[in-house]
């Protein structure tokens, strides 16, 4: 039996293993924190997406021209603006970390952010509405 400690969501847990015979398909897991539980781990089955949802599954088309969409796939690092506050064609908005790179994403036109969809270390894919502005 080997012992790891495994962090999930900022939660640290103490695992034992145990190696049995590859014709298994299934392997015991134990795992403790404060008290000791025993639970069958799934076999073949990928682990679930930490992706954060935005509230609305809304694209850029759907927004129309004040839209500011994500240009790739990766995590909010800063948010530079405020609800409300007044930006000009450039100004920097977000910090965006796709592949180890951190990318400013600036606004595309001048005018006043009316809504902000992301939060600071939510994940995006490409097109993903991050922000209006009027």
């Amino acid at each position: 039996m080997r012992r790891f400690k495994v962090e999930v969501n900022g939660e640290e847990f103490i695992v034992n293993v145990e190696e049995i015979g590859s014709e298994e398909s299934n392997s015991a897991v134990e795992s403790s924190t404060t008290t000791e539980a025993k639970t069958k781990a799934p076999s073949k089955k990928p682990a679930p997406k930490t992706k954060k949802e935005p509230e609305t599954e809304m694209k850029a088309e759907d927004i129309g021209e004040g839209g500011v969409v994500a240009p790739m796939p990766g995590s909010i690092l800063e948010i530079d603006v405020k609800k409300g506050e007044s930006v000009a064609k450039g100004d920097t908005l977000f910090v965006l970390e796709a592949m180890k790179m951190e990318n400013e994403i600036t606004a595309v036109q001048a005018g006043t952010v009316k809504e902000i969809k992301v939060r600071v270390g939510d994940s995006v894919d490409a097109e993903d509405i991050l922000l209006v502005i009027e």
